[in-house]
């Protein structure tokens, strides 16, 4: 299977020359198309997905490239709707065994790796590994999640030894500029339908400065720099105990960097992240303890009071006093009501579709194969769906028709996820107004609760010494 997925070698001769540039013409187009339906299915599967130093990314320089591995296949999809260049992915022989995955597979030019617990032979990974020298040699992006599995931890695991051998023996044959790059993919709530993402690209580094060592003692300076990669993750990614520390100092960094708009409104995740990098690592000492001390107390103060109202930080931070918030009420109104014929259609096509990958989506134990199973099927079952509903149609109207239907179909179904969207929102504005204007005493201890939360986050934040957002 590695050689139907690879480039054909330079072959003397002007046929060669020309078999193998036609070789790469086909495939450019084929990483456009991957990457067009990436972007798709991301555009879909997530309301907002954020970049931050993707310039570092350089557009003509042989990297490898690894990532923490924590949401399946959507891991994969991210990286390829977001990033500037196509990474190239290493991925398990096994994938390619599956008959839904095998065209895409074959298609995104994934490289099958023969693992020995999958029964794989040494003679498979040599390929894998000179596979990966060739593409390095074209200044590509060959792309690694290192902890080998995907997993529902807090934190990093383990990591193969792969991506540092790439790397090295890559430079070792001569590859000039090999450079590594860490990055963190960060999600709010992963396997949710319309949840967010971040994509964090670290500082590349170079190998070159590891030869020397590497051509004395190759297994030892592997090991090194697979631990080197593995330090740089967990400071793109940030290092939990446990998820309820995540999710307690995610809620903290949300009320520190949230801004101050007319309605609620969603934090930036690149701020969110900054400011959880600010509080994480300061109870190292017995100042940092005792600081984080008093920030929980005040947060879970703060939390219970919100959750006695019944309201959320975004709802109490708007500022409902803002001249602009009848104006932002009226469009966003408007918008539903335009909005409102074409999503009751969409709703109507992808009623059934939607509710069987919500239940098949419940099913897996892992929660990263959850959101998984949720952008694979809804692409399957949509796609079915049109079909069926534009053969429906067509055959009881004409043909012309038919396809009009289909191909209106998705972009009513995305007009109606807009619109849900809207309307909780509007919602979530009416009620923080209403607290805002008729809340009184109560009105003031949220906001004073919030004030304390956001003071004590600011000392936590000056121990630790890393800024804020």
């Amino acid at each position: 299977m590695s050689q139907t997925a690879s480039l054909p070698v330079d072959v003397p001769g002007p046929v060669g020359r020309g078999r193998h540039a036609t070789a790469r013409r086909a495939r450019r187009c084929c990483d456009q198309a991957m990457s067009g339906l990436a972007r798709l299915l991301v555009r879909v599967f997530f309301s907002g997905v954020e970049v931050e130093h993707g310039e570092r990314l350089g557009p003509d320089r042989p990297t490898v490239l690894v990532a923490d591995h924590r949401n399946g296949l959507v891991d994969g999809l991210l990286l390829m709707a977001a990033l500037p260049r196509y990474p190239r992915f290493l991925g398990k022989s096994t994938l390619f065994h599956h008959p839904l995955l095998w065209p895409f597979l074959q298609v995104g030019g994934v490289v099958p790796v023969h693992r020995a617990q999958d029964g794989g032979s040494p003679d498979g990974n040599r390929q894998a590994f000179d596979r990966c020298l060739r593409l390095l040699e074209r200044r590509a992006l060959v792309a690694v999640f290192p902890e080998g599995i995907s997993h529902d931890e807090p934190s990093l695991q383990a990591l193969r030894t792969g991506a540092a051998r790439i790397a090295l023996s890559a430079a070792s044959a001569g590859v000039a500029e090999v450079e590594t790059v860490a990055v963190s993919l960060v999600y709010n709530d992963k396997q949710r339908f319309r949840s967010r993402a971040l994509v964090r690209v670290g500082v590349p580094r170079p190998a070159q400065p590891w030869m020397v060592a590497y051509r004395s003692d190759p297994r030892r300076v592997v090991r090194s720099l697979t631990d080197d990669l593995a330090e740089r993750l967990r400071h793109q990614g940030n290092e939990y105990r446990s998820w309820a520390e995540a999710s307690e100092l995610g809620a903290i960094a949300d009320a520190v960097a949230r801004p101050t708009t007319a309605l609620p409104v969603p934090v930036s995740l690149i701020d969110r992240q900054r400011a959880v990098g600010a509080l994480v690592g300061a109870g190292s000492g017995p100042e940092g303890r005792a600081a984080l001390k008093v920030l929980h107390e005040a947060y879970d103060s703060y939390r219970r009071l919100l959750d006695l109202v019944g309201l959320t930080d975004a709802q109490v931070a708007a500022d409902y006093r803002s001249g602009r918030l009848r104006w932002d009420l009226a469009r966003a109104g408007a918008r539903v009501v335009v909005a409102l014929p074409f999503a009751v259609i969409g709703m109507a096509v992808h009623a059934v579709p939607y509710g069987l990958v919500r239940v098949a989506g419940a099913v897996p134990k892992n929660v990263g194969m959850r959101a998984t199973i949720k952008v694979l099927g809804s692409f399957f079952l949509y796609a079915a769906t049109y079909v069926g509903v534009g053969v429906v149609v067509g055959s009881r109207f004409g043909a012309g028709f038919g396809v009009a239907v289909a191909v209106a179909a998705p972009p009513c179904g995305y007009v109606a996820v807009r619109l849900v969207e809207r309307v909780h929102r509007i919602g979530g504005a009416r009620a923080g107004y209403g607290l805002a204007r008729h809340g009184g005493p109560m009105a003031d201890l949220l906001r004073s609760r919030r004030a304390a939360v956001i003071e004590a986050a600011g000392v936590v934040m000056a121990l630790t010494g890393r800024p804020g957002p």
